[in-house]
C-alpha cells in the first residue's frame, strides 16, 4: 500500500481565472459510498498535454500528475487539498498553473505544502508563469525526516529512538521547560511550509 502524501494547494488568481477554476471543480466533482462524499476525478481535467490513458494509469499518472493516483477532497476558487500515492503532485500542479494561463493570460501563482504520512519528508513547492517565455516553473524546498529529528533531538536533549519514549508525554527539554514532542514537531513543520527553514521556535 502506496505512503500516502498529505497536500494543501493556494492559489492566487485574477478575478476571471477564479471562475474558471471553480468550472474545472465541477467538471470533475463526483460522488462517492453510500455517504455520497465529494472527491474530485483530477485525471479527467483538460489540463494535461496528453490526455488521461485509462489503459496505461500508472505511468500516465506517474508522468502528467507526478503519482500514480491523486484524492483530491476539498475544491474551492482559493485552493484544494488532498493526498497523492507516495509522491507530491507537482506535474498536476504545473500543468493546472499553465492551463489557467494559456486559457485566460495573467499571472496565475500557486504554493503547496505537503507532507508524508510519516513525515519521511516535508516540503513547499512556489509555481508561477515566467513573463519572458510563458512557460510554468516551480521552485521546490524540502526537509527530510531525519533533519526534523535531528534537530529536535539536538535542541531538547531527547532520544525519540528510545523504547520507551512517548511523544504525547511532556518532558523536560534542555531549557529547563516541559514540552509535548508531538506538539513540537508539529510546529516545527508548520513553520517549515513558512519560511522552508528546519529549527525549533522554543528558546
Amino acid at each position: 500500500m502506496a505512503n500516502h502524501v498529505y497536500f494543501n494547494i493556494d492559489l492566487s488568481l485574477d478575478a476571471g481565472q477564479t471562475t474558471l477554476v471553480e468550472n474545472l471543480g465541477e467538471m470533475c466533482k463526483t460522488k462517492n459510498g453510500e455517504m455520497e462524499w465529494l472527491s474530485y476525478e483530477v485525471q479527467n481535467l483538460p489540463i494535461y498535454p496528453v490526455p488521461y490513458n485509462e489503459e496505461d494509469w500508472y505511468s500516465w499518472g506517474c508522468e502528467h500528475m507526478g503519482a500514480k493516483w491523486i484524492q483530491v477532497d476539498d475544491w474551492s476558487e482559493y485552493g484544494m487539498s488532498g493526498h497523492s500515492a507516495w509522491s507530491p503532485p507537482v506535474p498536476f500542479l504545473e500543468n493546472f498553473i499553465q492551463y489557467i494561463f494559456d486559457e485566460l493570460g495573467g499571472m496565475p501563482t500557486a504554493k503547496m505544502t505537503y507532507e508524508d504520512e510519516f513525515r519521511n519528508f516535508v516540503g513547499v513547492m512556489e509555481c508561477w508563469i515566467d513573463e519572458d517565455t510563458g512557460e510554468v516553473n516551480h521552485d521546490i524546498c524540502e526537509a527530510d525526516g531525519s533533519e526534523l529529528i535531528e534537530t529536535l533531538e539536538e535542541w531538547s536533549g531527547w532520544d525519540t529512538h528510545h523504547p520507551e519514549f512517548s511523544w504525547w508525554d511532556l518532558k523536560e527539554a534542555k531549557n529547563g521547560k516541559e514540552y509535548e514532542p508531538q506538539e513540537v514537531l508539529d510546529e516545527m513543520v508548520y513553520d517549515f511550509f513558512e519560511d522552508c527553514k528546519v529549527g525549533v521556535r522554543h528558546d
